[in-house]
């Protein structure tokens, strides 16, 4: 059996999708470089915020030591502060981009995973020689009393350490099977193993059909000589009947050819029960015999066994809590961490079952795009980082504010509000995120060489009724948001290109926003009545602007005398409104389309004026 030496570390590296996820060793005193295609290393392609040659790793005197190149753009993040440098223990993580390396608990005995051919899978026939099998139901292993209860107790005390040390079943398995070995004297050998349950054979006259295991660790003692093979029928008999379930053999009338393991003459093997522990087990043997050798009897192992039961109660727990944690790993992506903590809570099992609720949605569009296409034509790989770096933007700001992302489109991000709970202040989080992710845009296209250079941000927000939840085919879903509530905001995030402004709002989003939303956040104001294309009823629409100080040329003054002036032109006085708008600047997206919509008129309004615009593109 093949046994690392504690001179190296395993380092997990991972992606926000589960597909990108690699298992990697450092050894002491080696330099590794690492980054998105270096040219001697760990390539970690996924990511396009890692540069092509991001860091060097080391491992020296029980430290990961982390530096980056000097061409490297982005930061390690450790603790949520960046740094160009880094030095942690085993069991601590950092990131960079959206890409987390773990490094994996303690290095002292990291054991390989053994093949399939060390854990009992190619041979035909169990020997007929057990002399004792016994079956233990949960109430019976109460009746168990511990012994060396001071050591194991010491050990158990270890194991929230070590778990927080793993990352995968793999890791666990390996920790567990250490522990155990330390935990059970009497122990030679120790296996963790996975199986898939569906295909398990249905009884033991099947057990030529028994599975290869989807994850095994093995850990044996030093001493121990010949091949270490767990008896398939003792695990098809524990995960079937998820009872713990021994055996002791007579080795001395067992002919060799049929010997389970070589010198051990016991096992015992305990399930991990649980639904999100289907087909794990835990397998100890070690040496004695009830015919030769060393004499034991079920009273010698019985303790040892309701201590095994014991961390298999634990572990199952544990391992409930892992797959929460990975269920909130994938959603964290789209979800933000509150909308997140009400779809894993254990009375919401129904919580993405579409249900009408008051939703607010948000529409995000990068402008700017083909331009920068052109620009970038000869460096593709550039121009995927700029709009991952948009992109990065939106849903860093739809998170930010409790957020929801229903989809990605091209360079186009939808977010919204309200699902799974309806919220008391309707949109105004929306609104936040809309400004947020505005003022971002603002801040980095004025920062020469940004990867957002060039680009600009177009956002319509919208409140109504609407369907949300996992919505789709059987053969194809996604959680999202469906109404004509959708339908708006996407036309409202397409006038923002009408009236030249970044952000535009309906009426409904706008009454929200004055009653909830204070002035040192943001300010709205009325741009027009409008019939958009393909629509019968007129709607409102709104302006969603930043506060007096960051656009001063937007003054109070100047809004009051722009609201006098739109009045005017919806009661049918355009020579009024033409006189009033003369008193704003020309360079108001807003005046002008108001001056250019009168105009097409003749500056007089139509017979069948109703006070709005009906408007030809969308």
């Amino acid at each position: 059996m093949a046994q690392t030496t504690t001179s190296t570390l395993q380092i997990s590296i991972s992606g926000p999708d589960p597909s990108q996820r690699i298992q990697k060793v450092l050894v002491e005193g080696q330099v590794v470089r690492f980054g998105r295609a270096p040219q001697d290393g760990w390539a970690v392609p996924w990511d396009p915020a890692m540069s092509r040659e991001q860091a060097d790793l080391s491992w020296a005197d029980g430290k990961l030591r982390v530096v980056m190149t000097p061409t490297a753009r982005n930061p390690i993040v450790y603790r949520n502060r960046t740094t160009k440098e880094l030095f942690i223990p085993p069991g601590d993580w950092f990131q960079i981009g959206a890409t987390t390396f773990h490094t994996i608990g303690s290095p002292s005995r990291l054991t390989d995973q053994v093949s399939d051919d060390t854990i009992g899978l190619n041979f035909d026939k169990e020997p007929d020689s057990v002399l004792e099998e016994h079956a233990y139901s949960e109430a019976d292993l109460r009746k168990i009393e511990f012994r060396n209860t001071d050591q194991q107790m010491e050990i158990l005390a270890q194991l929230p350490r070590m778990i927080s040390g793993s990352h995968s079943d793999e890791d666990l398995g390996g920790l567990l099977s250490r522990l155990l070995l330390d935990a059970i004297a009497p122990a030679e050998a120790i296996a963790v193993a996975h199986f898939d349950e569906t295909q398990l054979p249905t009884d033991g006259a099947a057990i030529e059909a028994f599975p290869k295991p989807l994850t095994v660790r093995v850990e044996t003692r030093d001493g121990l000589t010949g091949r270490f093979t767990p008896s398939r029928r003792m695990i098809l008999n524990s995960l079937k009947q998820q009872a713990s379930v021994m055996h002791i053999w007579d080795i001395d009338q067992t002919p060799d050819d049929f010997t389970i393991s070589e010198g051990l003459g016991w096992a015992f093997c305990v399930p991990v029960r649980g639904e999100s522990c289907k087909g794990w087990c835990m397998y100890v043997s070690g040496k004695g015999t009830k015919g030769g050798g060393r004499v034991v009897s079920e009273k010698d192992l019985a303790s040892d066994l309701r201590f095994v039961e014991l961390v298999a109660q634990f572990i199952g727990s544990v391992r409930h809590v892992r797959l929460l944690q990975e269920q909130k790993t994938q959603l964290s992506a789209f979800f933000s961490p509150k909308v997140i903590e009400g779809l894993i809570d254990v009375n919401s099992q129904d919580a993405l079952s579409p249900s009408e609720k008051n939703i607010s949605v948000l529409f995000c569009d990068v402008r700017g795009f083909s331009k920068k296409s052109e620009k970038l034509q000869d460096n593709l790989l550039g121009l995927l980082q700029s709009v991952s770096a948009a992109l990065g933007v939106m849903a860093g700001g739809i998170l930010e504010r409790d957020g929801a992302i229903a989809d990605f489109q091209g360079d186009a991000a939808l977010g919204f509000w309200g699902w799974p709970t309806e919220l008391d202040d309707g949109p105004v989080p929306a609104c936040r995120a809309a400004l947020t992710i505005y003022n971002e845009f603002y801040r980095e296209i004025a920062i020469e060489g940004s990867l957002l250079e060039g680009f600009s941000v177009g956002l319509g927000v919208a409140h109504g009724r609407a369907l949300a939840g996992q919505i789709g085919t059987d053969q194809q879903a996604k959680v999202g948001v469906f109404g004509p509530v959708v339908n708006q905001g996407a036309r409202l995030e397409a006038l923002t290109k009408q009236f030249a402004l970044p952000i535009c709002v309906d009426e409904a989003t706008a009454e929200y926003a004055a009653k909830y939303l204070l002035p040192s956040e943001g300010r709205t104001r009325r741009l027009a009545r409008v019939r958009p294309k393909g629509m019968d009823a007129p709607v409102n629409v709104y302006g969603l602007l930043p506060p007096a100080d960051q656009m001063p040329k937007v003054t109070d003054q100047m809004l009051i005398e722009y609201e006098a002036a739109l009045d005017a032109v919806i009661n049918g006085k355009w020579d009024s409104a033409i006189e009033l708008l003369s008193k704003i600047p020309d360079q108001d997206g807003p005046k002008q389309f108001l001056i250019r919509h009168m105009a097409e008129s003749h500056n007089n309004p139509p017979s069948n004026w109703d006070g709005s615009f009906t408007l030809s593109d969308k």
